[in-house]
């Protein structure tokens, strides 16, 4: 586990940030702007207390985010006077507690009065009951930094055995019976992995005693990396549908173009929203508008390759990304056309499908609108076919709703 640079993690402005300081200069502050980054840091270091100012978007999704990192943190929301009356379903009830800014010296004693210091916990750093006899410090460090991934930890620890034993080991399945050879590690994954060595090596005893000190720290390393995995979903989806969210969207989109910059392959994004959404809002509640867009993202799922991308930009509206992961089975096949295909599908997806949630109006009442846009003609960036494919989208809202255009092409569905 990292040091932290302060008692307290502040996701606000500089300005917040220099009044709080003023006001409890006992305190020391680390400040992040983004609840992305504060969650990152937070799984990294321990702190008193997580402060959120009013602002930032699902302020209960970030509470809740923090209390799944399974941290002793403390989290507060921070609200102007103004902003008080807002807070009653904003999310502030995720929250231990929350005050006006800037604070009262009342507000400081609640809060900040009796700081409880969070224990690092075992698997963050060296686990509980000290640290093996035998592996060194250094050892320790390396196998802790490499637990940001379950490969990445694999990965490690089989070369960590190559250099104590100089045996060549394999990562296999620990419930696969075909699977031969003297188990060397034994690791907690989902599903669990054993490190095998072929046959019965003979290992002299500083080699086992190395094994057997490892494996006392196998188990709080497993814990890291799923914490960790489960923190990198928490920063990339949206919290209501499972979706990719907007700001992951716009970074993979942009590093997906650069490949295909380089390796001459084609990118079409499709940009959908629900035809008449707040009229499904207004008669039915919003439980039944997001129970809409739930099913609607599984929709678009089922009918999308694994390696296409699906994200909710906002509201009801959405991009999928579609690329060329592998060569064209035929020399005329057109990517566009592919792209037009999975649309085709999910059109039909949608009028098949009964919403549980819209009672006598269940089947094939509801509709989309989208707009699909193709790198390279119609943009070099995520933001250029977002541009053109928005273009699209309006075109098909226009000619009655119910389809999807590609950009400078004929509109499907109707």
């Amino acid at each position: 586990m990292t040091e932290p640079d302060g008692d307290i993690l502040l996701v606000a402005d500089d300005g917040v940030a220099a009044e709080l300081a003023e006001a409890c200069p006992q305190r020391t502050f680390a400040r992040r702007d983004d609840p992305y980054d504060a969650l990152e840091e937070l799984a990294r270091g321990s702190y008193d207390a997580v402060l959120l100012a009013e602002g930032y978007p699902d302020p209960g999704g970030f509470a809740r985010a923090v209390r799944r990192l399974g941290r002793p943190t403390r989290a507060f929301l921070l609200c102007s006077p103004a902003g008080e009356a807002d807070l009653r379903g904003a999310g502030a009830e995720e929250f231990d507690d929350y005050f006006i800014h800037p604070p009262s010296p009342e507000d400081l004693e609640r809060i900040f009065g009796a700081p409880t210091a969070a224990a690092p916990e075992a698997g963050a750093g060296a686990p509980a009951g000290g640290q093996p006899a035998a592996m060194t410090a250094a050892e320790v460090a390396a196998a802790v930094e490499a637990a940001c991934s379950l490969e990445g930890l694999c990965e490690h620890l089989a070369g960590l055995v190559r250099r104590w034993t100089g045996l060549q080991a394999r990562w296999a399945e620990a419930a696969d019976p075909s699977e031969t050879g003297e188990p060397l590690l034994l690791l907690d994954a989902d599903p669990p992995r054993v490190l095998l060595a072929d046959g019965s090596p003979e290992l002299p005893p500083a080699a086992r005693e190395k094994l057997a000190s490892l494996q006392v720290l196998l188990g709080p390393l497993a814990g890291q990396v799923r914490r960790t995995e489960a923190l990198h979903r928490l920063a990339i989806t949206d919290h209501l549908t499972g979706a990719y969210n907007r700001r992951y969207f716009y970074h993979l989109t942009d590093q997906l173009l650069e490949r295909a910059r380089r390796e001459r392959f084609r990118v079409t994004l499709l940009l959908y929203d629900i035809d008449d959404f707040k009229r499904y809002n207004d008669a039915y509640g919003h439980a039944a508008g997001d129970e809409i867009l739930r099913e609607t993202v599984q929709l678009m799922n089922r009918v999308t390759r694994t390696h296409d991308v699906v994200a909710r930009i906002g509201g009801d509206e959405f991009a999928v990304l579609f690329w060329d992961a592998e060569p064209r089975r035929r020399p005329d096949s057109e990517h566009p056309q592919a792209a037009l295909d999975v649309a085709g599908r999910f059109l039909d997806a949608l009028k098949r499908h009964e919403f549980g949630s819209l009672g006598p109006e269940a089947r094939g009442v509801l509709t989309i609108s989208g707009g699909l846009a193709t790198y390279p003609w119609d943009g070099q960036t995520c933001r250029d076919l977002l541009r053109h494919a928005d273009r699209g989208l309006r075109q098909a809202k226009q000619s009655g709703k119910s389809t999807i255009r590609l950009v400078g092409g004929e509109p499907l569905g109707q």
